[in-house]
This record gives C-alpha cells, sequence and structure tokens, in this order.
C-alpha cells in the first residue's frame, strides 16, 4: 500500500504550472523535452552533457521530490561546470510550463538554484543558455533521498499504523 501511494505521488500530474520568485527570466523558457532523468542523494552527484546541437540549446531532466524536500542544482560547487553562460530553472511539476524557480549569473556566468519542493511529485530541471549560449556542462546536484516506488514498509512501520 505504501509503495502504490507514492508510486501515485511521484506519478501524479497537476493541472496548475507554478510561478514564483527567482532570477532572471530571460533564460527561462519553456522546456519542449524531457531528455532524461536523475535521482538526487544527499551528496552531491554530477552528470554530464551539452545543450549544443539540442532542441532550443536545452536538456531537461525529470526528478522524483519529497514534500519539503531541499534540492541543489548548481554549476558552481558538488564538481558542476559549464564551457558558456548557463541558466537554470525548474519546472513542473510533470510536465514544462512556468518556471517555479529561475538563475542565471550565480557564480559569475554559471547558475545555481536551490528548490523546497511544495508537494510530492516529479520536476524538471533545465540546462539552459543566455542568450544563443550552448556547449559542454557538468551539471552537480543533490537533496534527500526520494522514496522508492517499490519501498516496502518494514514490520515495524506496519505495527505502528494499528498502535
Amino acid at each position: 500500500m505504501r509503495s502504490l501511494a507514492i508510486l501515485g505521488l511521484c506519478a501524479m500530474f497537476a493541472a496548475v504550472a507554478y510561478a514564483g520568485p527567482g532570477g532572471d527570466n530571460r533564460i527561462c523558457d519553456p522546456c519542449i523535452n524531457i531528455d532524461g532523468a536523475i535521482s538526487p542523494t544527499p551528496a552531491y552527484q554530477t552528470i554530464a552533457g551539452t545543450t549544443s546541437g539540442q532542441p532550443n540549446s536545452e536538456y531537461s531532466y525529470s526528478f522524483c521530490t519529497t514534500q519539503g524536500g531541499a534540492y541543489r542544482f548548481t554549476f558552481c560547487e558538488g564538481g558542476g561546470s559549464a564551457t558558456f553562460d548557463t541558466g537554470l530553472s525548474v519546472q513542473g511539476p510533470d510536465v514544462c510550463g512556468s518556471y517555479i524557480v529561475c538563475n542565471d549569473d550565480f557564480c559569475g556566468l554559471q547558475s545555481q538554484v536551490d528548490f523546497y519542493a511544495p508537494m510530492a511529485a516529479t520536476y524538471i530541471i533545465v540546462v539552459d543558455g543566455f542568450s544563443t549560449g550552448a556547449g559542454s556542462y557538468v551539471l552537480a546536484y543533490r537533496g534527500p533521498e526520494a522514496p522508492s516506488p517499490n519501498d516496502e514498509a518494514s514490520w515495524g512501520e506496519i505495527k505502528a499504523l494499528y498502535r
């Protein structure tokens, strides 16, 4: 039952797009497709890619969140870097649309966004370039681990439900 509830939260589609504060919207275009998926953990992870030759010169990743979880996506620390003037935005949940948080030029010409998930859902992080900027990047990211849809409840957790 717990597995189904968690899976439902991560697969939920919301009809509403969130808009919020967060930076320079000149580079925060809606993503046009989702290219991959990432799974944040408390320790920094990195993923390398390129926006060169991509539609709209951007690359997008989906990620599943826990409600209230704090997530960081960066080219400024944790092994992140880029060869061009970057922009980052978090969009969703579940669909590309209005950005929730966006940043351009957090550390020099590189970007960083901190995102606090208002609900457990699937969001999209968009790697973009300022103006026509495109190139290679290593995106560093971290956050609380999202529960696995296959996470089985322990016997102790089941008993606690009936106390």
